[in-house]
């Protein structure tokens, strides 16, 4: 079973958060950026000839976007059920619960009747 660092552990969890974020951050710019190209070939009364181009540059950019988010969720993935195969089994080190996450680990608790 692998032994790891716990505030390793943490750190890549941060690191992780921070890079789903910025993923979908470039996405939401990318959208953006294609509404204010259409507007722009709108105002200059651009042919549809000169402009397909750039748009299929801008939508071939955004799929590999989307397709580079799906390999790293894939490698999230796999981190989480590398941790659960180790030492940090037990340790939640800040993974949202999700369909990402699996639920924590909850141990039982030891209750007694008291009279």
């Amino acid at each position: 079973m692998p032994d790891y660092n716990p505030m390793l552990a943490r750190r890549v969890v941060t690191d992780i958060g921070r890079t789903h974020n910025a993923i979908d951050g470039a996405l939401k710019k990318l959208s953006m950026l294609t509404t204010d190209v259409l507007e722009a070939f709108g105002d200059a009364q651009l042919n549809d000839a000169m402009t397909q181009p750039v748009l299929e540059d801008i939508a071939n950019g955004f799929s590999t976007i989307v397709a580079g988010r799906g390999a790293f969720v894939s490698a999230h993935q796999k981190l989480i059920e590398m941790k659960m195969d180790s030492n940090l089994r037990k340790v939640e080190i800040g993974c949202s619960i999700g369909p990402i996450c699996p639920l924590p680990f909850v141990e039982e608790a030891q209750l007694r009747e008291v009279a």
